[in-house]
């Protein structure tokens, strides 16, 4: 299935680096990467056998003394290379102010003190996968500036008989263009950090900036005003006219909210409302115990899937949002980045991660939102 005959040393290298990082991607077709990665260690290991009775011959003829092929440099930088444990120990440990080894500060000069690949791939499951919108919505990688196209005018298809002339269509394609918000946390931490494992350092540098930012991002999606962040759901979908129940939502509500969302985005539609709205009201309709799954904590109502939020209060009313998230397109423009810096009265560390970032619904069809009187 895998040919690396004809591939050099160092393009193996390259791959088997690269899936590793597929592997923690979502949707990552594991089998394949498994089976990939055992046909470049069979390639590794044989010629490696190669070598070894190239050896043997070549003393076995009076070759004299046969010179290791791999020098102990290629070994260290190796050793250290950006996806490696060593290189983000050794990234963490600059990070914090640490001692370092002369391995260390070599390899970090080496790279330019780039975020190491396990980090980085770090920060991108706890930022996107765990997130309530954005582990939803569309998330794309862009470096610079992006446009995504958006029908603004969009008539349907005609039939007709074959050969007929055809009608000149009115179809308008309009533009949304997202551009960098800074999205940035600023931790303050004494400096007993320094009696911490590095690698317990490491997570809770990650753990506590990319939380909080995706907390950030995360509450934007849905009411982001579109200044200096992303445009939020609720700024770019209107309230219906019709008032969900002041005295509590029934399942006629609920019922008009789904009738509302034309028929093509029910596909992978979600519902977001408030705890508050859903455990006191929707919870409590008896004529809703058919239609409420509770599978560990992941709720669905009517088949479709629960986001609660916080947020979903909008101006001290009560919203249900229904539609669909993958209508919503949002732009990483940078990865996190971690800069560490030292008080000048204090003792104390200060960390600070900042990302880039902007995001607004492309298809305002796709989402409707229900507030209560």
């Amino acid at each position: 299935m895998f040919d690396f005959t004809n591939w050099s040393d160092a393009r193996l290298e390259a791959r088997a680096a690269e899936i590793l990082a597929d592997m923690t991607k979502e949707g990552a077709n594991l089998e394949e990467l498994r089976a990939e990665a055992q046909a470049i260690k069979e390639e590794r290991e044989a010629r490696a056998a190669q070598q070894r009775q190239e050896t043997r011959a070549a003393i076995a003829a009076g070759a004299g003394t046969v010179i290791a092929r791999a020098p102990q440099e290629q070994t260290r930088a190796q050793r250290f290379a950006v996806d490696s444990v060593e290189y983000r120990n050794a990234w963490t440990r600059s990070v914090c102010g640490l001692e370092m080894s002369p391995e260390e500060r070599s390899a970090l000069s080496s790279a330019g003190a780039v975020i190491p690949t396990l980090t980085v791939n770090a920060v991108w499951d706890r930022l996107v996968k765990p997130a309530e919108l954005l582990g939803r919505v569309d998330v794309t990688q862009f470096p610079s500036y992006v446009r995504f196209p958006k029908a603004t005018t969009n008539n349907a298809a005609t039939a007709q008989a074959v050969g007929g002339s055809i009608s000149e269509s009115s179809d308008v394609i309009g533009y949304v263009d997202l551009t960098p918000n800074e999205y940035v946390k600023l931790l303050t931490v004494g400096a007993d950090i320094d009696h911490m494992a590095i690698d317990a350092v490491h997570d809770w540098i990650v753990n506590n900036l990319v939380g909080q930012i995706r907390y950030k991002i995360n509450a934007d999606i849905l009411t982001g005003s579109g200044t200096n962040c992303c445009k939020g759901i609720t700024a770019s979908v209107n309230a219906n006219a019709t008032a969900l129940t002041a005295a509590g939502v029934t399942k006629a509500d609920l019922m008009l909210i789904m009738a509302t969302l034309p028929a093509q985005y029910h596909n992978g539609a979600i519902w977001v409302m408030s705890a508050n709205l859903f455990f006191n009201e929707v919870m409590t309709l008896t004529t809703l115990n058919d239609y409420i799954i509770n599978d560990g904590f992941q709720y669905k109502l009517f088949g479709h899937d629960v986001i609660l939020m916080s947020e979903a209060k909008v101006s001290n009313k009560e919203t249900i949002f229904f539609g669909d998230p993958k209508a919503y397109k949002v732009n990483i423009f940078k990865a996190l980045e971690v800069k560490a810096f030292e008080t000048a009265t204090t003792t104390n560390k200060q960390f600070r991660g900042a990302t880039l970032a902007d995001g607004e619904l492309l298809d305002t069809s796709a989402f409707v939102r229900f507030a209560k009187t």
